[in-house]
């Protein structure tokens, strides 16, 4: 590829990068990107062993051993983000390759790239005075010894590391070789960890080897299992504080004992505030575990707090310390270990620490609540004794008894027992979720544009509906979904026909309010035990105040589109009334004119029989007529004022006065 050819197009953000449809998990499959809020795949194209190098080295793998340039483990669903990809090898990210640009191609997805990586990264600690404590070494390419610089180097990263080693947390890390120089090669660099990784491979860094360290510059970290948890209260945000050291719960003492350490305490247990930090919920008889705590109130965990040696101490039981948490406590939860963000081993963070649930009598429902809390429709499955590989922490949940629409696992009946579930990892549970995905729909085989077979575009094909467990409420959101009304009913057993692609979705039960189909609780894509006999079908209703203007789908089947209403409503009645008011004011004008030329007619006749009167002289003894000892004159001839002749005759103004024209 010539650079005269192509954008070199240099991001100061990193795009985030997996690999998916492997038999290994993580370690090979189709390359996905994050771009624009979705995964997308990359185009074949160019792709060689240095780009395959790039993305292993992100995914935390030392290097690539393969490379794929025709969707080998399989064809992408999104959008193709990247082409004619060229990376030297040393980059930290594929986003600082060359390449045509996001979004810019000419592939489909037949040519989607993919990896194999090879090598684990491994951690232990070398040099300390315990098994908790050391230089951190790594093992790499069937070597040990191998260090990591301390540049960049922080308290994230050796959670990271300290996780990776069984361990809660890491008390505190350490540069400049405080154990020792190693005498490996200097592996990692620059790391970058957000504290969700599974193992410090998975962090952001230089790639591997490139530094500018000498061992002088190596780190080492100090981890501590030190669990949290509260006794004695009156509610769940309350109690005696006390921690788990070496296996056994103790107290704190309260020597230095503040609100920035009850902070630390309450974060520790999910909790968003603290409201009171005090003694007075009893005294323990374990050991005083700590005392001199002093915190800054931003530590993640109290064992990163400055504190005397563990179990030294001047104290009485009667200065156990307590606290009064705020708010609501979150629990956190996450799947580690699948193929994909919808499944793996589950997690929770409870009690200060990230641990596992143990599958006995766990149920599908318990599984519901758990893929809720992660943003999905609900579960597809749970798998037994660790499928998705063990954990490490601690197994702290058990039987949490769920009726299955909980929002959370704390609003079932949980057993938080920390370390004394009874279960070993080998019992570590792992769910499968159900994603939310935005179908189009399209009616088929009816007799107008409202009815038909139902029919969702899936991987580029249409496919049908079964039609188990259909009803009203399903097939009012896809009416919705065309831009009608509502549903008018539905049918079964192929009504409209029998379709000829797959069948897509079975067992859906839709609330009724679902924007879109695919957010309804179903079975698995193209899982079903149905044939096309079975295929569904729905008559809709258009809106009775709404025109409908829409692209739709005619009984052969072209493309139904969302309809755009027009509403008339509002302005109909503003029309009307401008129409009624005009009208009741040409109706008033009418009326007034004639009233007024009756008024006329009727002032002109009494004049003329006054002026009559006059002119015969009084009658009855009439007054107001001026006795004139003359004969009255005879009126001429009326003629045409066209021609221009005037002549005397009694006149009415507009006004009804009568006046005389005086002939000229």
């Amino acid at each position: 590829m010539q650079g005269s050819s192509f954008l070199r197009w240099l991001w100061l953000q990193p795009l985030r990068t997996r690999v998916r449809g492997g038999r290994s998990g993580s370690l090979e499959g189709t390359v996905e990107v994050y771009y624009q809020g979705a995964y997308g795949t990359v185009c074949g194209d160019d792709w060689d062993l240095d780009d395959a190098h790039v993305v292993c080295h992100t995914l935390g793998y030392p290097r690539a051993s393969a490379y794929y340039t025709n969707a080998t483990f399989r064809e992408g669903t999104g959008e193709i983000i990247l082409d004619n990809v060229q990376c030297t090898g040393s980059e930290s990210n594929i986003a600082f390759c060359q390449h045509n640009g996001y979004l810019s191609h000419n592939c489909e997805h037949r040519q989607d790239a993919g990896v194999t990586c090879e090598g684990i990264v491994n951690a232990y600690l070398r040099d300390g005075s315990s098994s908790r404590e050391g230089r951190v070494e790594v093992y790499y390419q069937g070597s040990y010894g191998n260090t990591v610089c301390d540049d960049g180097f922080g308290m994230t990263d050796a959670n990271v590391v300290c996780r990776m080693l069984g361990y809660t947390f890491a008390e505190s890390f350490s540069c400049c070789a405080a154990f020792g120089e190693g005498t490996g090669d200097i592996l990692l660099n620059n790391l970058q960890c957000t504290g969700d990784e599974v193992t410090i491979g998975h962090c952001m860094q230089n790639p591997f080897g490139m530094h500018t360290c000498g061992h002088s510059e190596d780190v080492g970290v100090t981890c501590i299992k030190l669990p949290v948890r509260l006794v004695d209260g009156a509610s769940a945000n309350e109690g005696r504080v006390e921690v788990n050291y070496q296996g056994s719960w103790g107290t704190i003492c309260n020597d230095s004992w503040d609100i920035k350490d009850a902070t630390v305490v309450c974060r520790m247990l999910g909790y968003p505030g603290v409201s009171s930090a005090l003694v007075g919920f009893g005294e323990a008889t374990g050991d005083i575990i700590l005392d001199n705590v002093e915190c800054d109130g931003s530590e993640t965990h109290i064992a990163q707090c400055t504190h005397g040696a563990y179990q030294i101490h001047n104290c009485e039981h009667s200065e156990d310390v307590g606290v009064i948490c705020s708010g609501e406590a979150e629990l956190k939860v996450r799947l580690v270990g699948g193929p994909d963000e919808s499944q793996g081993r589950v997690e929770l963070f409870y009690f200060g620490s990230w641990g596992t649930v143990c599958h006995h009598t766990w149920t599908s429902l318990d599984s519901e609540v758990v893929c809720r809390m992660l943003g999905f429709v609900g579960a597809i499955a749970y798998s037994f004794s660790s499928l998705y590989g063990r954990g490490t922490g601690e197994v702290i949940l058990r039987q949490p008894r769920c009726s299955g629409k909980e929002s959370s696992l704390l609003e079932c009946d949980p057993s938080f027992n920390l370390g004394n579930t009874g279960c070993g990892h080998t019992s570590d549970l792992g769910v499968s979720c159900l994603k939310m995905d935005d179908f189009r729909v399209r009616l088929v085989g009816g007799r107008s544009d409202k009815e038909g077979r139902v029919e969702i575009l899936y991987l580029g094909t249409w496919g049908t509906v079964c039609d188990d467990n259909w009803d009203l409420n399903d097939a009012n959101v896809v009416c919705r979904m065309l831009g009608y009304e509502r549903a008018d009913n539905f049918s079964c057993c192929a009504a409209f026909g029998l379709g000829s692609g797959p069948i897509v979705l079975d067992e859906v039960e839709c609330e009724g309010t679902e924007p879109n189909i695919g957010h309804c609780r179903r079975s698995d894509y193209e899982t079903h035990d149905c044939d096309h006999s079975e295929d569904v079908g729905v008559s809709c209703i258009e809106h009775e105040v709404e025109q409908e203007s829409s692209t739709t789908m005619a009984p052969n089947g072209s493309e139904m589109g969302l309809s755009q209403p027009v509403t008339f409503g509002l302005i109909g009645f503003l029309s009307v009334a401008v129409i009624g008011i005009l009208l009741g004011c040409i109706v008033m004008t009418l009326m007034v004119r004639k009233y007024r030329r009756s008024a006329n007619q009727a002032s002109s006749q009494q004049q003329g029989t006054a002026k009559q009167n006059c002119y015969n002289g009084p009658q009855h003894g009439e007054e107001g007529c001026l006795e004139l000892n003359v004969v009255p004159p005879k009126l001429p001839e009326r003629s045409s004022r066209d021609q221009g002749e005037t002549y005397e005759t009694p006149r009415h103004a507009d006004n009804g006065d009568v006046y005389e024209d005086i002939k000229t």
